[in-house]
């Protein structure tokens, strides 16, 4: 993963963090989802692109 790739990753989570932080209860669902799962798998995907970048070697 290269360095664009992460920035964007964190943009990208950082703007989901704002969005659940700025919610109410009012929010729709279809907006909820969406970002509950950038909140929570996220970081998951970034560190096993970085796993499978760095150790795995073929």
């Amino acid at each position: 993963m290269d360095r664009t790739e992460l920035f964007l990753a964190l943009i990208v989570f950082l703007l989901a963090a704002l969005v659940y932080e700025t919610g109410d209860g009012q929010t729709p669902e279809f907006i909820v989802i969406p970002v509950m799962l950038i909140l929570f798998l996220f970081p998951f995907y970034i560190a096993g692109s970085a796993i499978v970048e760095n150790v795995v070697t073929e």
